[in-house]
């Protein structure tokens, strides 16, 4: 069997990410331990699938020092929902925002999300229901070339 694991975000302000991953997507905190210079959080998809492990120093980045978007290494990774619009705008209201335009494949929007860190993902409109109650494929760009 191979599927994903649990995925690794290390961020620069651990409350901020925590409330962006929570608030913004609805994630639920499984497990979650601060000491006095550092934070992590295990958090779960309410349906599912692998968890998202946040680790952080307790204090946030010093003004001027956040590294800059994309001046790091990122994790790639897409999160699937059926609440395409709904979700995309909690994602913004809780201080993410698009890195790119959404596009749309085989009839599903997709669009580059960051969080506040800058760590990007695909947000993946899941397709609706056929008629036998069976969702069609997960990954909406995976047949695109």
């Amino acid at each position: 069997m191979l599927t994903i694991g649990d995925i690794y975000i290390f961020v620069s302000d651990f409350n901020l990410a925590l409330r962006f991953w929570q608030d913004g997507l609805g994630l639920e905190v499984a497990e979650q331990e601060v000491t006095k210079s550092s934070a992590f959080a295990v958090l779960e998809f309410p349906d599912g699938g692998p968890a998202l492990r946040l680790f952080g120093g307790v204090a946030p980045w010093p003004p001027g020092q956040r590294p800059e978007t994309g001046s790091r290494p990122m994790v790639q990774f897409d999160v699937l929902t059926d609440t395409f619009d709904e979700t995309l705008v909690r994602v913004l209201e809780a201080g993410g925002r698009t890195a790119g335009e959404v596009e749309e494949y085989d009839g599903n929007r997709i669009v580059s999300v960051a969080d506040p860190d800058g760590n990007t993902f695909d947000l993946v409109e899941l397709p609706p229901e056929a008629e036998d109650g069976v969702a069609g494929r997960s990954g909406a760009r995976d047949e695109v070339e």
